[in-house]
């Protein structure tokens, strides 16, 4: 059984045809090839500030952190299952609605 080679044909021909073609410039939009403008808008920048400004906020509450470590300590501190359990469910019901979007 001879198994033919599927390069050989009008493909090689045509590839031929391009590379011997001379090279055009395409111009889509009257400026010079390789230029490009680039401009921010005013949000763009009040984004950037605020994104800064952000990144050095401290995020946990320490007099909170210190009083559940506490409470810990002490015996104090109860687990409110049912809380737990909702949260694990919406969680859940979350993941499952997330891939089921894509």
């Amino acid at each position: 059984m001879k198994i033919e080679n599927p390069l050989t044909g009008a493909a090689p021909t045509r590839i031929r045809e391009a590379k011997a073609a001379p090279a055009r410039p395409v111009r889509s939009s009257g400026r010079a090839p390789g230029s490009t403008d680039v401009r921010l808008t005013a949000t763009s920048g009040k984004m950037r500030e605020l994104e800064t400004e952000l990144a050095g906020v401290d995020v946990t509450d320490s007099g909170k952190i210190e009083s559940v470590r506490q409470a810990i300590a002490d015996g104090r501190f109860v687990v409110d299952e049912e809380a737990v359990a909702d949260g694990l469910i919406q969680e859940s019901v979350d993941l499952i609605a997330h891939r089921q979007d894509k």
